[in-house]
């Protein structure tokens, strides 16, 4: 059994990517962190054997998160209670797509992180990975062929993608390890920053994945725009390309 954690931070203005807000304010910077999420959305679609988790933040989110991702994934209750369930329309053979949410917690990032693999390993999962929310070319296929990493010849145990700003948009272990998350000096308190040296020191065997980025500033944001991707956001934002320039 797989699962996928994914942190969401409810889309409130000032509390979300706090570097882009500061070059377009606030308000834009909440409308394009929805879109971001709205379109990493569809790009889960086809995930195999994964449930998918959503870790949100503030503790008090956990209606407003549901309002806001529910619908967009078209997702439904189910006989379990606290799990939702959805198909992929382009392909309903496709096995229906679990969905279940949990706060994240206070602390710092390591100790939200600590709390969410744990939680996942407690479960009953055997491979869990935790993708951010603002590296939106991190989909479905992405993710399914770093699980499937697990299963080759050159087996690990620890799969890491970096970027390009000293942190990581996927993390995926095969087995528990809580030493993983210790705090780290300047560790940032938003993003996925884990110490390779540390990881050997525990004794993981860790493979790097190829490296993507994420969206924190301007510059970012505009290269989403010219990406593949860009209409998709564009749909999102429901305003034309025009008007999403600072």
């Amino acid at each position: 059994m797989r699962l996928l954690l994914v942190f969401i931070e409810e889309p409130t203005p000032g509390e979300v990517l706090p570097e882009l807000a500061a070059e377009v304010g606030a308000e834009k910077a909440c409308h394009y962190y929805k879109a971001m999420v709205e379109v990493m959305l569809k790009q889960l679609q086809g995930l195999e054997k994964c449930r998918i988790r959503f870790c949100y933040s503030p503790h008090g989110a956990s209606d407003a998160t549901r309002f806001w991702l529910l619908p967009q994934m078209a997702a439904t209750t189910c006989e379990t209670e606290h799990l939702y369930i959805t198909s992929n329309p382009s392909s309903p053979e496709l096995q229906i797509q679990e969905i279940d949410f949990r706060a994240q917690g206070g602390g710092s990032m390591a100790q939200r992180l600590k709390r969410a693999f744990s939680a996942g390993f407690s479960d009953g999962y055997q491979e869990i990975a935790i993708v951010d929310p603002t590296c939106i070319e991190c989909g479905a296929r992405w993710i399914n062929a770093s699980f499937a990493r697990f299963h080759s010849e050159t087996s690990r145990d620890t799969l890491i993608g970096a970027t390009d700003r000293g942190d990581h948009y996927i993390l995926a272990l095969k087995s528990e390890a809580p030493d993983l998350f210790e705090e780290a000096d300047g560790q940032s308190k938003t993003r996925l920053i884990i110490s390779e040296s540390k990881a050997q020191q525990l004794g993981r065997e860790v493979e790097h994945l190829p490296p993507l980025s994420v969206t924190t500033c301007l510059d970012d944001w505009h290269r989403l725009l010219d990406s593949p991707l860009g209409p998709a956001l564009k749909k999102a934002l429901g305003e034309p390309l025009e008007d999403t320039d600072a």
